[in-house]
């Protein structure tokens, strides 16, 4: 036997203990490796099983305060609710829409007044101020007759005979822009409008004792300006109530049977009336 392996012989025989078993060799440990006095806090010795089992290590019951070193706790976030939306403004009203009724009474003797209809329509631009478009239709019809006789019939129905002498009517159409000025919301609202633009008259007449007819359309610039006051129904509706003035000269040309010569026909439709409706925004 060499020096080298003498020296390896006694080597190994001063490694083995009195037993005679070999020593197991120390363990290794990481250096990811918790520390052994943090694992000792966080786990309980192993208990044996029944006939050498080993069973796992149970975690001790946790105490108020007691941190581990492995295990982190933070606390949950829970997301707040939004804020609830702010209260809701009235929504803002950018249309404007008229229906009225009423009476035109043209100024002059004679005439009479006539039925009234229209509409009007535009925007909105403030809750004060609305402009827009117009069209009214001033409607008027006449007859001359005569009564020829009158009798009873079946039934106690009474019977007129009359003799018609002449018939004749007038439709006068206002085609206007306009603007409105009012108080507001508000409950009794007064308001102030006026218009301008272009109005037809149209004529026609039928004299049956001379067997002639007439038929003209006349035309010319107009305005009308009027003052009312609306009272609120809900929501955007309300009922108003107007007078006004319309004034306008509407005219023609016609030619002379005799003489050839180009005249001007003009007539004056001036008057004053009062219209009553509906009104309502969207």
């Amino acid at each position: 036997m060499n020096r080298r392996s003498l020296l390896t012989a006694l080597i190994i025989a001063s490694s083995i203990p009195a037993g005679g078993a070999l020593a197991a060799p120390a363990p290794i440990t990481s250096a990811l490796a918790l520390p052994l006095t943090d694992v000792a806090m966080t786990t309980t010795p192993l208990e044996s099983a029944s006939e050498g089992a080993l069973a796992f290590a149970q975690p001790p019951p946790r105490r108020h305060g007691t941190v581990f070193e492995a295990v982190r706790y933070r606390p949950r976030r829970y997301h707040e609710p939004p804020p609830p939306p702010p209260h809701s403004a009235p929504k803002k009203v950018d249309g404007f829409s008229q229906l009225h009724a009423g009476f035109l009474d043209p100024d002059g003797d004679g005439r009479g007044p006539g039925f009234v209809g229209g509409f009007r329509g535009g925007v909105a631009a403030s809750e004060h101020l609305v402009f827009g478009g117009m069209v009214d239709w001033r409607h008027k019809a006449e007859q001359q007759s005569e009564l020829v006789s009158e009798t009873t019939g079946p039934g106690g129905e009474p019977i007129v005979v009359r003799r018609e002498f002449s018939r004749s009517s007038s439709d006068l159409v206002p085609v206007m822009g306009f603007l409105q000025l009012s108080a507001g919301s508000v409950p009794f609202s007064p308001y102030f409008g006026g218009a301008a633009g272009y109005e037809v008259l149209w004529l026609r007449a039928e004299d049956f004792t001379t067997a002639t007819e007439f038929d003209g359309t006349y035309g010319g610039f107009g305005w009308q300006v009027w003052a009312g006051a609306s009272l609120p129904l809900g929501g955007s509706a309300r009922l108003v109530g107007e007078v006004f003035a319309n004034q306008a000269e509407v005219s023609r040309d016609v030619t002379d049977d005799i003489s050839g010569e180009t005249l001007r026909e003009t007539i004056n439709v001036d008057g004053t009336g009062m219209r009553f409706g509906l009104a309502w925004g969207f």
